[in-house]
């Protein structure tokens, strides 16, 4: 990694925004793109979780001003191709662009958010926080939250009992999510104490699978439903545990696989263990506008409800960059932040 100097647009195309970037977060893909764990071309400016204010806008953007504090959403998309419209898939976008996994040399070059401004193109989604949302939390809307929400979209009203494996923030986030929605049997898988501890306070019941104690607590979600669990949601990204995740569902029940994104993902299942049964496993990889705007509106109802401000470290300086990255594969924290200038 390096620091390093560009000059801003000088000029605005039709739909382009530009935004100064007030604090971003440290993404577990930015890590997996750092261990080589997943690919990306270089060199790119990593950084897709942020939040910011508006510097210049170009023609066309008619319901955004200047100094307006916005997030944005991860893609861009065309608007036209087959995903945008017919399928309502526009993260699948034919001509689809991320922000955080561009090359350098695509466009002004400001395609990250570990940098001081973005160039935010003509088919990004823009919604604007309300400034009752800390921008510590406000920059993890655009990814872990706007994909919990999409995901959990999917599985069906009727669910009463759901369990998520993983507790860190699209686990904890799904729990926010689903207790809110009215459900009380949640609960949460994992290993990391610290993260357990948190589970608690975002509605889920927190299972601990490191300890002797792995068993009987597996007896709480057997108690709960005795015929298995409607929804279980993978966030850990941890292909071993789908076996176990079957294992917990009902009969006709709903795998959302959500943390899997990574070629280390080989399944050891079988088609008879799906057919028999009826599951229903739905695959959720980032979201559409209307999540990114769900999530912000989610955060602003419930921004007293949960604490929040537990899951983001104190900001790291940008140019201490390689520190907060180290800092992030500690776990201490869900998300650790980085700002481009400290008070």
């Amino acid at each position: 990694m390096r620091y390093e100097s560009r000059e801003l647009p000088r000029e605005m195309g039709d739909g382009d925004v530009l935004a100064e970037i007030s604090l971003a977060t440290i993404c577990g893909s930015d890590l997996h793109t750092l261990s080589g764990r997943r690919e990306e071309q270089t060199p790119c400016v990593l950084g897709h979780e942020g939040v910011g204010r508006i510097v210049e806008i170009g023609s066309g953007r008619n319901e955004l001003s200047v100094e307006d504090r916005i997030t944005w959403s991860i893609a861009d998309s065309c608007g036209q191709c087959v995903f945008c419209t017919d399928y309502k898939l526009p993260e699948k976008c034919t001509s689809v662009f991320k922000y955080g996994h561009a090359l350098l040399g695509d466009g002004s070059g400001l395609n990250g958010c570990y940098a001081t401004h973005i160039l935010l193109r003509p088919g990004t989604g823009i919604v604007k926080v309300p400034d009752i949302i800390p921008d510590s939390i406000a920059a993890t809307a655009n990814c872990a939250l706007a994909t919990i929400i999409n995901a959990i979209s999917r599985i069906p009203d009727s669910a009463k009992a759901v369990v998520i494996q993983g507790a860190g923030m699209l686990g904890l986030y799904a729990c926010a999510v689903l207790y809110n929605r009215g459900l009380r049997e949640l609960f949460c898988i994992d290993t990391n104490k610290e993260r357990l501890a948190l589970v608690s306070s975002f509605g889920g019941v927190p299972i601990d699978a490191r300890t002797s104690q792995y068993k009987q607590d597996r007896l709480k979600i057997v108690d709960a439903a005795p015929v298995g669990v409607d929804a279980v949601l993978e966030v850990a990204g941890v292909a071993e545990l789908v076996s176990e995740g079957i294992q917990l569902l009902r009969t006709g029940g709903h795998y959302g696989f959500i943390g899997m994104v990574h070629p280390h993902s080989h399944l050891d299942l079988t088609g008879e263990q799906i057919i028999r049964k009826c599951l229903t496993i739905q695959g959720t990889h980032n979201y559409s506008h209307c999540h990114l705007e769900e999530s912000i509106r989610f955060l602003g109802k419930t921004i007293q409800s949960y604490p929040y401000d537990r899951l983001v470290s104190p900001p790291f300086p940008l140019i201490d960059l390689k520190d907060a990255i180290q800092e992030a594969k500690t776990q201490k924290y869900c998300r650790v932040s980085v700002k481009p200038h400290i008070d």
